[in-house]
């Protein structure tokens, strides 16, 4: 934090900025201070989680599954320790290249980078989308894409709507899912800015809720 100190000059506008200056200077030492304590913060719930799930100390504290324990000691629930847990490597590959608050949503991106390209790749991911702004999931996912880490896209052949869909014999009604991407698809002939917002979507919320299951699962 910036040390208090007075102006030498005794001109009032001077001294006024003097001091603005001072006090924009402790706001952003703040910030940064809060980023930094928050990165932190994740990486060591998540070296300790890892450790308590590791050595399965639910079973020492009288619960029968790890997502008791953390529910019932500090509030965590299951998939939410597992997701820490997911991308506590991502967390710290990250740690001594920004001082930015880590968010464990969009880190969740950069795990399939790590587990495939390792470190170096998901240090890249992080400033090629930095270099563009706030760094969002939706950022990192548009950089993986731009430096070829990006995983094969499940969603992918939504928006070929150069290609005409081939007859299939239907043998059941079709689900909500399949009914949201035919939906999709049929918005893409209109529209295929929009449609393709709406397929980043969708695809956000299957992978989110494929990781939500695994740590159930887990």
């Amino acid at each position: 934090m910036p040390e208090f100190t007075k102006p030498e000059s005794s001109d009032p506008q001077e001294r006024l900025e003097f001091y603005s200056r001072g006090i924009l200077a402790v706001q952003y030492a703040a910030r940064a201070n809060h980023e930094r304590a928050e990165q932190q913060k994740l990486i060591g719930l998540g070296l300790r989680l890892q450790a308590l799930k590791d050595e399965e100390l639910h079973k020492t504290a009288g619960f029968d599954t790890f997502g008791e324990l953390t529910d019932a000691r500090f509030g965590i629930k299951k998939h939410q320790a597992n997701n820490i847990i997911r991308v506590l490597g991502v967390a710290q590959a990250l740690e001594d290249i920004t001082t930015q608050e880590l968010k464990e949503r969009p880190l969740r991106v950069l795990v399939p980078i790590l587990d495939t390209h390792g470190v170096d790749a998901v240090r890249q991911t992080w400033q090629e989308a930095a270099r563009h702004g706030n760094v969002t999931d939706t950022a990192l996912k548009e950089a993986a894409t731009f430096l070829g880490f990006a995983p094969p896209k499940v969603l992918e052949s939504v928006l070929e709507v150069s290609k005409p869909a081939k007859p299939k014999e239907v043998t059941a009604p079709p689900s909500e899912s399949l009914k949201a991407v035919e939906r999709i698809r049929s918005l893409a002939q209109n529209d295929l800015e929009q449609a393709r917002r709406e397929a980043a979507e969708l695809e956000s919320a299957v992978r989110e809720l494929l990781e939500e299951l695994e740590g159930n699962a887990s």
